[in-house]
């Protein structure tokens, strides 16, 4: 399953805190049932004069990652996973996490993996 999300009008404190987005990205993974195989990463840095914040953190199942413009109040996260999980009840934790105010989200279904 592939989930993108696109939120606005997120909290600024929480969206420009690279503390808060590192604590994300280390306990969303449990929290909706994958293991990450990694710590996350969390990058900060200025593009044209606008602070950006993006992070990732690999899962056995895939990869969570995260952009967000503070300024803009927005954020896109992407969930990537060949483990089936619950979209809508992730879209929501997510939308309460950030405080969004708008979200919009897309959900592709992926074939499942084999390992043989």
């Amino acid at each position: 399953m592939h989930l993108i999300i696109d939120g606005h009008g997120g909290d600024p404190k929480r969206l420009g805190n690279p503390k808060f987005i590192y604590r994300f990205l280390d306990t969303c993974p449990a929290q909706i049932g994958m293991e990450k195989v990694s710590s996350p990463q969390v990058f900060q840095y200025t593009e044209s004069g606008e602070q950006e914040i993006s992070g990732f953190v690999l899962l056995a199942e895939s990869h969570i990652s995260i952009h967000i413009f503070p300024k803009r109040a927005y954020v896109n996260i992407d969930v990537f996973s060949c483990k089936e999980f619950d979209p809508e009840q992730v879209a929501k934790r997510l939308q309460q996490r950030f405080r969004l105010t708008d979200v919009k989200s897309c959900i592709f279904n992926r074939p499942p993996t084999t390992h043989e």
